[in-house]
């Protein structure tokens, strides 16, 4: 696929609503990766809703800190309890005091950062509609004028600075006037903060730290600012009548109070301009990979998540919160806004590696290097081991101790793995041995080593099988602590990931040359995984089935997120490539008769599908069409009560609580259907019907390899293989015979090849 034919295919999916769409959650979403906007219509009013990846209050509560004790102080009591632990004053008033400080202030969280009103008289014009390029990033709204004549109302991004351009013209591209009056509607403050002040074209918004008594400190308190600006206006405040003429922009300024009082406004930008430098930067966008399928549903999943995953996310930005930089009053502020780390953070970024989008991913990294005080604080304060312990749930603020350390969630140590594991995804993918020695090997090896702490300290070992267990382990999104700890041992996530873990880390030292240096850690972590525990299986009315933990009744539990799948994703230990046929009669049996509430399984029960080869993708069509919201984005709503949802549930609770970011991943499901590149072998098209035309470019593999391939007819087409650090090919052969360009024949199950460091292999069908 060449460029031009990914820019038409992304312009084709542009995402259009044929009336009026006032509603938030019917607006446009546009983004930088860190200044996020919602453009509605209204049939009065463009209105323009702005939200910012780094624009939190920053206050923090941490009056639990003291009453948190350590891990053998509350686990020692807890086993003591005679019964369920639950029904136990003392621990019931433990976990209010732990958790005090989370649920009873709305700090931190994610601050609305403004809303700008636009004005048009309703009896001149006539909204007709909405529509984004996600090619160029070009918002246009179409209205009809009272003589019958079109008008548009366009609005673009800048990329590199945190300002929207507006402007209106014709049906010829010549400036016209449509705008009456600007209104810039600031966010109330509340829960203490102090209001916003005003400056001659916008507001400035303080947003203290802890223990601000009115005066704003230099280089401690942060804030922000909006300022519009209108070509040949002389207007003022944040309402005011327009002429009409020119274009308006706003701007978005953050970052420590001082430094942000002193910019004047606005910047006086050129419409074409930033139109321009927009759309080059979408078009190095689109340039990374792309698709063309003959199934348009599908190939509109794929890029319009795809754009918005870059509206969400830049190399340079702050990693998102729940609901990312969309916002509107307490829309995408819902549990803070924060990160959550038993999934709903990882999955934003889990599809940026195959999709050859590595450079996203580094708002990740830098998220878990913050981190890392906390955790390491974590792990030698309160469980007295070395390492680091990562939090369930954390903020992008300053912490001195984990937010929510409840035993029924704080204690997740699956956590831990799983929030440093898409670091070695982005090693094994891209090959960047200096990004491992630098800044992922660091985390790794803190995390692993806290891991092996955990599991051979004394008590680890309910059962006295020879194994490393995890135990206590806690169930995501389902079992708190049981009565005689019947559901926490061994989850089969925490396996999963810690296993994971443990064999990155031998990889590392390996590739690093640290053998003598990490002898005695490594040596743990093989025995470890020597002596693993096998991952928990039922007997039910569908058979024999994965199950999230031992003891669990697979005719009887509804799952949240698929909790006895994780061996298959994230935790790579069950593939259709590598599985025998048992072990691949188990995954597929126990993905099929997975029960879920609908809260998290939209993008992870089908990746799972693709990665095991039996997804059905009119089902995973039918379920993102569910899903859909006006807007494009997909949210979460329930599909099956009877676990945590009563019958009577309103089955669209989550969907207006923000935009879950989360479900932009699901372009990943389509990358998993086109090609798996996540083992030592690749493999194109394993879920897809070759009947269909299909094609992709620059999709990455492990080992830095970008795949090229196309089908159509029965048949592939083409396979080419790009090796950037000049590594071994190995690709499935899909023909009896293959042939490359130099003319070698290859005819075994598998063609192995060594290109030099960026050279590229192309694989046809020898005819």
């Amino acid at each position: 696929m060449a460029l031009q034919d990914t820019l038409q295919a992304a312009k084709a999916h542009s995402i259009r609503r044929d009336t009026a769409a006032p509603d938030f959650f019917e607006g446009a979403l546009m983004g930088n990766g860190s200044l996020g906007a919602v453009v509605c219509t209204r049939p009065d009013a463009l209105v323009i809703h702005f939200g910012h990846n780094d624009i939190w209050d920053i206050r923090i509560e941490e009056g639990h800190k003291d009453c948190v004790g350590t891990f053998d102080e509350i686990w020692g009591r807890i086993q003591a309890a005679p019964g369920d632990v639950h029904r136990e004053k003392w621990y019931q008033e433990y976990v209010e005091k732990v958790t005090a400080s989370y649920h009873d202030h709305v700090y931190p969280r994610p601050y609305p950062a403004s809303s700008l009103y636009l004005f048009f008289d309703r009896k001149e014009y006539e909204v007709l509609g909405q529509e984004t390029d996600i090619s160029t990033g070009l918002f246009t709204a179409a209205l009809l004028s009272s003589n019958g004549e079109k008008r548009y109302i366009q609005a673009v991004m800048d990329m590199d600075k945190d300002a929207v351009c507006v402007r209106t013209v014709d049906e010829d591209g010549r400036e016209a006037r449509i705008f009456s009056r600007l209104w810039i509607r600031p966010h109330r403050p509340d829960g203490g903060l102090p209001g916003y002040t005003l400056l001659p074209r916008g507001f400035i918004q303080p947003l203290p730290y802890n223990g601000c008594e009115g005066h704003i400190r230099p280089g401690v308190d942060k804030g922000f600012s909006v300022c519009w600006r209108s070509d040949g206006e002389e207007g003022k405040g944040l309402d005011t009548p327009l002429s009409g003429r020119g274009g308006i922009t706003l701007q978005i300024r953050h970052g420590y109070y001082d430094r942000v009082a002193s910019f004047p406004g606005a910047e006086e930008l050129s419409f074409d301009e930033v139109a321009e430098r927009t759309k080059r930067a979408w078009e190095a966008y689109w340039s990374l990979s792309g698709v063309s399928l003959e199934d348009k549903e599908l190939e509109r999943i794929w890029y319009v998540n795809s754009y918005f995953i870059r509206c969400l996310l830049s190399p340079a930005s702050r990693c998102p919160g729940l609901f990312g930089c969309w916002m509107l009053d307490d829309i995408g502020t819902a549990w803070h806004g924060d990160y959550h780390m038993n999934y709903n953070t990882q999955q934003v970024f889990w599809g940026l590696m195959a999709a050859n989008r590595a450079d996203l991913h580094m708002p990740y990294l830098r998220m878990v290097e913050d981190l890392m005080p906390v955790s390491r604080a974590w792990a030698h304060d309160f469980y007295r081991l070395e390492g680091a312990c990562f939090p369930h749930s954390a903020y992008p603020v300053p912490m001195t101790v984990m937010p929510y350390p409840s035993p029924d969630w704080g204690w997740e140590i699956f956590e831990t793995p799983w929030t440093v594991q898409s670091l070695w995804w982005h090693y094994a993918y891209t090959g960047d041995r200096a990004l491992l020695r630098d800044r992922i090997y660091p985390v790794l090896r803190a995390a692993a080593a806290f891991l092996v702490g955990y599991m051979t300290r004394p008590g680890a070992d309910p059962v006295g099988d020879g194994k490393y267990h995890l135990f206590p382990t806690i169930v995501p999104e389902l079992y708190g602590l049981t009565e005689r700890f019947r559901l926490n041992l061994d989850g089969a996530v925490d396996l999963a990931l810690t296993k994971f873990v443990l064999h990155a880390l031998l990889t590392a030292i390996r590739d690093l040359g640290l053998e003598e240096k990490e002898a005695e850690l490594s040596a743990s972590a093989r025995r470890i995984l020597d002596h693993f525990p096998d991952y928990p299986t039922a007997l039910g009315r569908f058979g024999e089935v994965y199950v999230s933990t031992a003891n669990e009744d697979p005719d009887r539990v509804i799952y949240n997120c698929p909790a006895n799948l994780m061996q298959i994703f994230p935790g790579e230990d069950v593939d259709a490539l590598t599985a025998g046929e048992d072990d691949m009669a188990l995954a597929e049996n126990s993905w099929r008769h997975h029960y879920n509430e609908g809260g998290n399984d939209l993008v992870f029960y089908h990746l799972i599908g693709a990665r095991l080869g039996c997804i059905d993708l009119e089902a995973f069509k039918r379920h993102v069409r569910y899903c859909a919201m006006p807007n494009g984005a997909c949210a979460d709503r329930v599909t099956l009560t009877g676990g945590r949802y009563p019958d009577d549930v309103d089955v669209d609770f989550m969907s207006r609580m923000g935009i879950w970011v989360e479900n932009f991943s699901l372009y990943a499901v389509v990358d998993e259907c086109l090609m798996w590149g996540h083992g030592d072998i690749i493999k194109v098209f394993p879920c897809w019907d070759l009947h269909k035309k299909a094609s992709f470019h620059s999709l990455r593999a492990r080992g830095a390899l970008l795949v090229d391939a196309a089908c159509e007819g029965g048949m592939v087409n083409y396979i080419r293989i790009k090796s950037e650090k000049g590594n071994v090919v190995q690709v499935y052969n899909p023909w009896p015979e293959a042939v490359d360009q130099n003319g070698r024949i290859y005819t075994d199950p598998v063609i192995r090849a060594q290109p030099l460091p960026g050279h590229s292999m192309l694989f046809t069908e020898k005819r």
